[in-house]
């Protein structure tokens, strides 16, 4: 029988950076997602957005390093998650948004 020391479920922009570090660290980590590759999912569903514009410094952190190891993806580990770097637009109706 296989013991794991973390289960995760989902390999989206949390769960796959997450069970990458649990793993660095030596941890037997077992992933459960839907879908063959990572980021499939949710991250569809939400046209497959990373974004690192948050009001929160945690959110903003877990979000740069989900875009630093999802752009690198397919050079890691040999698999096409059809990373396509876009952007968002965010309109300034007052001085202050600006």
């Amino acid at each position: 029988m296989v013991e794991y020391d973390c289960v995760i479920i989902g390999a989206g922009s949390v769960g796959t950076p997450t069970a990458l570090a649990m793993a660095k660290e030596g941890l037997h980590v077992l992933v459960l997602d839907m879908y063959a590759s990572p980021g499939q999912g949710e991250n569809k569903h939400a046209i497959g957005g990373i974004r690192a514009t948050h009001s929160q410094k945690a959110k903003i952190w877990t979000c740069q390093r989900s875009i630093e190891i999802f752009s690198k993806w397919e050079d890691s580990y040999g698999d096409s998650i059809d990373w396509v770097t876009g952007g968002y637009t965010f309109v300034a109706y007052t001085a202050e948004h600006e």
